[in-house]
């Protein structure tokens, strides 16, 4: 057995711990970028605190925002405010895309070239390889999901190719990262059911991988179940007032939390599978946002997956690990089918569209079928045929949102998950 790991240089987990920031971020350096999000930090407060604390410890603050997922181009725009202000440390408060771009301008601001010289699998020859050390990043999420706190890579999007490519490398780990779930409990419900469906995604691919080693193993069985439990609870949470939300107890955030946190290392050392390598091309050409698409994809992947197992290595071990997966998650039954439709029927409660209700285009799925065989899908349990990547496609464009379909909320599956 030989396998290694990797994460964040500390984590810091816990309610409360973003109040740490500016202590944290001078104490690498005076002068300091802050990446964050467009909205939410201001309506909660939280960036009045932070700025306020920022201004009296800080020799300087260069603030930016970002909105929506970052492309290579305001990647580069970033990259030159970093340089032309001295930056010497960078910390990202935001969702994923945030602390992406956190990421990257930290590593290009101290190397040579623009983002798109260094992104994977773009069809201009291998990527420039990050030479010079990064600014160091301290990165805080706001979302339980993508584990961008604990990853070794950056998503950019490339518009003049219609894809979205990755900036990869140990040097992107951030220094820090602190995870504070009273960041991620104020998060609006589109985003925090698309984030949570995210890190459920991680996990399952992630214990299924290719790459799955003993360290991400013992990560997955111990938070795939707890983040399972939390994302019903938030389900019911938002059916119980009519799809506006309410609130959950503080301690199902911590159970978001830290799930998406595991979630997030086991990626990055297990890698994905199939889910991943068709949402790459699906929000490049679709602009299906990255959580969304994981939710839709993931039933009929694992599906897909369970029966392309069972007819060609019935006796591997994948076909192993998919029950004890859907052991832990079906109340110790072993019908992957099953799973498969209570992994569609939770999508459906968190109120989160089919593929076609996106606007996703039956057209569309041969080029996202081609453009998806690079990156993750390398690391899926197997090979999948184009026909079988066009019926995930086409089932998880099928499905229909059932939020006004009341037996759904009758379904026997919502009585098993208490």
């Amino acid at each position: 057995m030989q396998f290694q790991f990797r994460t964040a240089g500390q984590l810091i987990f816990g309610r409360g711990e973003h109040r740490r920031a500016a202590q944290l971020a001078v104490g690498l350096g005076k002068r300091v970028l802050l990446v964050t999000g467009a909205s939410s930090l201001s309506q909660n407060g939280v960036l009045a605190r932070i700025g306020a604390d920022l201004g009296d410890a800080a020799e300087h603050v260069e603030h930016v925002t970002v909105s929506g997922e970052p492309d290579v181009a305001a990647t580069d725009a970033l990259v030159r405010q970093c340089r032309e202000s001295g930056c010497q440390v960078v910390l990202a408060i935001g969702g994923g895309s945030v602390l992406d771009v956190g990421k990257a301008v930290a590593a290009l601001s101290q190397n040579a070239g623009t983002a798109i010289d260094y992104l994977e699998d773009i069809g201009r020859g291998a990527p420039l390889p990050i030479v010079q050390t990064p600014l160091p990043v301290i990165a805080m999420p706001t979302t339980a999901g993508s584990g961008s706190e604990v990853t070794r890579n950056s998503v950019l999007k490339v518009p003049d190719l219609k894809v979205k490519r990755s900036l990869r490398g140990d040097q992107l780990l951030p220094r820090i990262a602190v995870v504070d779930p009273e960041l991620s409990a104020t998060a609006p419900q589109r985003v925090a059911a698309a984030a949570g469906m995210d890190a459920l995604t991680h996990l399952i691919e992630g214990y299924l991988s290719k790459g799955a080693q003993p360290i991400t193993d013992a990560l997955v069985l111990r938070g795939v179940g707890k983040l399972w439990h939390a994302l019903h609870r938030r389900a019911q949470s938002y059916a119980a007032t009519d799809a506006g939300g309410a609130a959950l107890p503080s301690e199902v955030h911590d159970d978001l939390a830290l799930a998406s946190m595991w979630g997030g290392i086991v990626l990055a050392n297990a890698g994905l599978g199939a889910v991943h390598g068709l949402v790459a091309p699906l929000g490049g050409l679709c602009d299906v946002a990255h959580g969304d698409g994981c939710a839709c994809l993931l039933p009929a992947t694992f599906l897909a997956n369970a029966k392309a197992l069972s007819r060609r290595q019935p006796d591997g071990v994948a076909l192993v690990r998919m029950r004890e997966l859907c052991a832990l998650l079906t109340d110790g039954q072993t019908d992957l089918e099953l799973l498969a439709e209570r992994l569609s029927l939770l999508r459906s409660r968190l109120g989160i569209r089919s593929l076609s209700e996106q606007g996703v285009q039956c057209a569309q799925f041969a080029r996202i079928v081609s453009q998806s065989r690079k990156g993750s899908m390398r690391s899926n349990p197997i090979e999948l045929s184009d026909e079988e990547l066009h019926n995930i496609l086409r089932t998880s464009w099928q499905e229909t949102s059932t939020m006004n379909a009341s037996h759904h909320r009758e379904s026997s599956s919502e009585q098993q998950v208490k």
